[in-house]
């Protein structure tokens, strides 16, 4: 703020010499008498104005600056977060709880109890950061988890629980005796990160206990 004390000063000097010598005195200071030689004189006065309209817009420019880089550093913060007990992933928050195992349809209340609801993936690299997510926490390989998923409305029809369709194939969906998930098994009816499988989803039977994968939006 050193530049800002030098205009407040510049600006009282500029009062008391006002409060001194009256308007004539600082009218002399600026626009002193022409000399004789009248168009010399007139041009070094022109020369002088444009010398202090450059200094005191160098100075103005200077106390901008300085607002400038006042206001971004006192700024609030707008990155969204995500609350509780969730964490943030790319532009979606996850919570996998890996103490709680619950059916489906009770992993799903308990997701919505949070204010979110069973995770769903609508690309490759969200899959994976679900994923990575498991795998960092060290659930066992013997261990499943629920995700949105679920084709009880219509048999084969995979539908995220947001009513998207499901995508299909390979990198989502895994393999289980070198056969392509999901199997249509009419008894596996919900979607299910396969331990075994390294995670990749598989259908699985709705009642089986498995860990809760919940997803919100960050805030």
């Amino acid at each position: 703020m050193r530049v800002v004390a030098a205009f407040v000063w510049a600006v009282a000097g500029a009062a008391w010499a006002l409060e001194e010598g009256g308007v004539g005195s600082l009218y002399d200071q600026h626009f002193p008498p022409l000399h004789p030689n009248c168009t010399q004189s007139l041009t070094d006065l022109l020369l002088r104005q444009e010398s202090q309209l450059r200094e005191s817009a160098g100075i103005l420019k200077e106390i901008l600056s300085e607002i400038k880089g006042s206001l971004a550093r006192t700024a609030p913060s707008t990155e969204a977060s995500c609350s509780g007990t969730f964490r943030k992933f790319g532009g979606t928050c996850l919570y996998l709880a890996k103490d709680v195992k619950k059916t489906w349809d009770a992993a799903r209340t308990f997701c919505q109890d949070l204010g979110g609801d069973l995770a769903v993936f609508r690309d490759a690299n969200a899959l994976a950061e679900a994923i990575g997510y498991a795998k960092a926490l060290g659930i066992p390989r013997n261990n499943n988890v629920w995700v949105g998923g679920t084709d009880r409305a219509a048999e084969g029809k995979w539908k995220w629980v947001s009513g998207e369709d499901m995508p299909r194939g390979t990198p989502f969906w895994g393999i289980y005796n070198d056969i392509r998930q999901p199997n249509t098994g009419r008894g596996e009816n919900c979607a299910l990160l396969f331990g075994n499988d390294g995670f990749l989803i598989h259908d699985g039977q709705c009642g089986w206990n498995s860990l809760p994968l919940c997803q919100t939006k960050p805030t």
